[in-house]
């Protein structure tokens, strides 16, 4: 992945700066930077490598090269610095969830992402510096496996009292009007601010069975898949956290609207419910039927956070215990989901071609997960899920039953260049990876 430019890295870093050593400086002259070339061109690449499908306009990132970048980011900025800019609707997607519900994603046309990616470039190094520690998603240099370890950590220091909280369509619910003044207490730049206002007040086109469309439009929510939606909410949680962390005795690990709040005491009705009131002071919610308090100091109790699994076990010594930390059931049961689909008795594919579409969900799996905490059994598992699914598939061949993978599957399959999450012996001669 190409490094953004020394440029730019320079621009938000003078940014970066001046916001940590001046806590109550407002930024003023922003807007100037949205029409830059060299900021649309880092955005336009940095859109492009994220991919996504088009928006309400039908566009991909091949009608533009076809056209040309620079004619296309030159109408862009020429649109911007005379102000006559407005975003376009926001197409909504619905995509299934494991619990038989929905999750609504807002996908932008392309010259609308471009210009939130810049938006963002230049907003991100101003809130940065002010935004909670142990606040890690969607952050430069920050991932979801920091979040565990850090979690991990706290336990081990005794703070194994954990209200895991769920909010109820975070994203959907952030009010505008108070994210706005969020927002204004560090830049008083009108033209920026009035630009980010109207992306958060893009209208979202619904498409229904029928083919008809309608537009909706609200004075709360930012919808997820939106290039500024993870600042937005980092930034309009981040008063709770601080609260938090400043007023109780308790620590806060975030990541987006997934968070847990640790206390080495036992949580009273007082405290949950100070956490609720807090809450819905900003205009949130809580989930109660996703929300709980876990004693982890009591054996066989556990929690998931982020799709890892947190449970107290046994030790190898006598009346030992410990937080063993791997991969939740649910995100088991999901990934043998995914390889079923491929890897299923009738299809026309090769044993080569099942191998090309399953290694890329199983490296992103294992990269996830062998980052932190213990996964190498539940790796082993997996491994003989998926050999188990390729041994079926090639018994279901033909009536008579092929005897392809009958003996040495193991090998075999690693011979063809399978991905096995957990190291099994030397990869044979041909073997890819």
């Amino acid at each position: 992945m190409a490094s953004t430019p020394m440029k730019i890295r320079s621009l938000q870093r003078k940014l970066y700066l001046t916001s940590k050593q001046k806590g109550a400086y407002r930024f003023y002259s922003l807007y100037d930077k949205t029409y830059r070339m060299d900021l649309l061109r880092e955005a336009y690449r940095r859109s492009k490598a994220n991919g996504g499908a088009p928006g309400v306009d039908g566009m991909t990132f091949a009608d533009v090269e076809r056209q040309g970048v620079e004619t296309f980011l030159s109408r862009i900025s020429d649109e911007l610095r005379t102000r006559v800019y407005k975003p376009q609707p926001i197409r909504r997607v619905l995509i299934p969830k494991g619990n038989g519900k929905f999750r609504p994603l807002g996908i932008s046309i392309i010259r609308d992402r471009v210009v939130q990616t810049v938006c963002k470039m230049v907003a991100e190094p101003i809130f940065e510096p002010h935004l909670h520690p142990d606040s890690y998603g969607y952050r430069p240099k920050r991932r979801a496996q920091q979040a565990v370890q850090e979690i991990d950590r706290a336990l081990k220091e005794g703070y194994c009292h954990v209200y895991d909280a769920d909010l109820s369509g975070y994203f959907d619910s952030i009010p505008h009007q108070p994210l706005m003044a969020k927002i204004e207490s560090r830049i008083s730049d009108k033209k920026f601010l009035s630009l980010l206002r109207k992306f958060l007040t893009t209208p979202v086109r619904i498409e229904h069975e029928s083919g008809k469309a309608t537009y909706t439009g609200s004075d709360c929510g930012c919808p997820q898949g939106n290039c500024l939606s993870p600042l937005f909410a980092n930034i309009y949680l981040n008063d709770f956290c601080r609260q938090i962390a400043t007023k109780t005795p308790c620590r806060i690990i975030t990541y987006a609207d997934d968070f847990v709040i640790l206390h080495k005491r036992r949580f009273t009705k007082r405290q949950v419910g100070w956490f609720a009131a807090r809450l819905e002071s900003e205009g949130l919610r809580i989930n109660q039927e996703k929300t709980r308090v876990v004693d982890m100091s009591r054996p066989k109790s556990g929690f998931d956070f982020l799709g890892f699994s947190f449970k107290r076990v046994k030790g190898f010594y006598r009346r030992s215990h410990f937080v063993k930390i791997q991969p939740s059931k649910k995100s088991q049961a999901k990934l043998k989901g995914e390889i079923g689909n491929i890897v299923k008795h009738r299809t026309s594919l090769t044993l080569e071609q099942l191998i090309a579409r399953v290694n890329p969900i199983l490296r992103g799996w294992r990269n996830y997960f062998q980052a932190a905490g213990y996964p190498r059994q539940v790796f082993f598992q997996i491994d003989w899920y998926v050999v188990g699914r390729f041994y079926r598939w090639s018994k279901k061949r033909s009536q008579r039953g092929s005897k392809l993978l009958t003996q040495d599957a193991w090998k075999k399959l690693r011979y063809e260049g399978l991905i096995f999450l957990q190291p099994c012996g030397r990869t044979p001669v041909k073997g890819i990876r």
